[in-house]
């Protein structure tokens, strides 16, 4: 007998650049991505929609919807989980929930020549001269999180990336995210990948999460808001990879 595929819904709403994919058994199938603009509100549940209708599959056939919870922006991330938590509870399928940096560090894996070993370094602008900083690790074709996800000043990103290089002169470093074009005289003399969360790579981390049964509560999932208080002290952990 046929296995039941296992289908997968992903919604990622935490930049301008939002959209949705659909994955069967771990591979991304289709993706709709939504103009440019934080118009998720009108648009994110459409294009999920249309997915699903052009794959014949009945809300009731997903195993699983996956929502990057943020960082990022605060209508986006909460326009994303709010559908996805309503879709979740209205077909029975699971909840997934993934950091936004990491599915931004997942895309560079997705669609750059990465090595299993390489880091990605991603930085979003978070405004209010702040950004958001995460370090991962390509483990095998899966982001691994190195350390957790802060809030910091953009001449902290800078800093303790000169010390993580430092540290760790033959690592390969990829860099990813708006923070580092925002506050380009930091990082001028350094090459960054243009790229945005790509819905697919939301996918892909949440596939891996629903297989280790690692789901969220509808009920109760709530955006992820960083802010300088929260989060890892980097001044302390200085980015080890592995720590």
């Amino acid at each position: 007998m046929t296995p039941t595929p296992r289908w997968l819904l992903a919604l990622e709403s935490s930049t301008a650049h939002g959209g949705a994919a659909l994955l069967r058994d771990g591979e991304v199938v289709a993706v709709e991505r939504l103009s440019e603009g934080l118009r998720h509100g009108r648009e994110l549940l459409p294009a999920a929609a249309g997915l699903t209708r052009r794959h014949n599959l009945r809300p009731t056939d997903l195993a699983a919807v996956a929502v990057s919870m943020g960082p990022g922006s605060y209508t986006g991330i909460r326009v994303g989980v709010m559908a996805a938590k309503a879709l979740a509870y209205a077909s029975g399928a699971r909840l997934v929930a993934v950091s936004s940096l990491a599915a931004l560090a997942q895309s560079i894996v997705l669609n750059r020549d990465t090595q299993a070993g390489d880091i990605i370094y991603t930085l979003q602008d978070a405004r209010r001269d702040e950004v958001y900083a995460g370090l991962y690790e390509n483990d095998g074709g899966i982001v691994r999180q190195c350390i957790a996800d802060a809030a910091i000043t953009p001449e902290e990103a800078a800093g303790y990336l000169r010390e993580f290089r430092a540290d760790n002169p033959d690592a390969t470093v990829h860099l990813i995210g708006s923070g580092f074009s925002t506050y380009f005289d930091l990082f001028r003399e350094l090459t960054v990948v243009p790229g945005r969360v790509d819905p697919g790579a939301v996918g892909a981390l949440a596939d891996r999460q629903f297989l280790r049964e690692e789901y969220a509560d509808p009920m109760a999932l709530q955006p992820v808001y960083l802010r300088r208080d929260e989060g890892a002290d980097w001044r302390h952990d200085h980015l080890i990879t592995g720590s």
